[in-house]
């Protein structure tokens, strides 16, 4: 070098460089794109299996502190306002003390909480897939439920993430699983 400094119109990126940075850019982003589409879908289940088991805690929880029946069940309160025992649990559910222990939300008894519906495409169904899951869940004031059940979220059909499923065994307590059921559409 001979100690002169550069001229300005000399320094910069050429066509050719720009377009080889370009194509390199759009491989890498074809390359990975599928995956984190997998992977967000993945996350998308794995969040609404959890918000299940959040529910289904909290009736358990709130059954031996208030030392009552505690039910959850579908309901489209969330949406429409009306609280009732309907529809199925991608609808939405509803959880309430229940001192009858019926599916009904008496006078006294008392609306705990609300949950929204399931994302658009979602389904909870038994874990053979045969059928939406519908059935109330009560707990006891000692933390039991009285039964096995297992509620399976499965993503909307075409997409490649696995179901989540939300285990309960005869005592209450709840687990996610992963693949431990078959989905409708598959």
């Amino acid at each position: 070098m001979d100690g002169k400094i550069p001229d300005k119109s000399s320094v910069g990126v050429t066509l050719i460089e720009l377009m080889i940075v370009l194509v390199i850019l759009g491989c890498t982003f074809f390359l990975v794109f599928p995956s984190m589409r997998n992977s967000l879908q993945t996350t998308r289940v794995q969040a609404e299996a959890s918000r299940l088991m959040t529910a289904i805690n909290l009736v358990r929880s709130e059954a031996l502190r208030r030392n009552l029946p505690v039910t959850m069940c579908p309901s489209p309160a969330a949406t429409t306002g009306e609280r009732v025992c309907a529809g199925i649990y991608a609808e939405g559910w509803m959880i309430f003390t229940n001192r009858d222990k019926d599916l009904v939300l008496d006078e006294e008894d008392e609306l705990i909480r609300v949950f929204e519906e399931s994302p658009s495409g979602f389904t909870v169904t038994n874990r053979a897939g045969t059928r939406h899951a519908k059935e109330k869940i009560t707990y006891m004031p000692d933390g039991t439920s009285g039964r096995n059940r297992t509620l399976l979220i499965c993503p909307p059909p075409g997409q490649r993430a696995g179901a989540k499923s939300v285990v309960m065994n005869i005592v209450g307590r709840p687990r996610i699983a992963t693949d431990w059921g078959v989905c409708p559409d598959r």
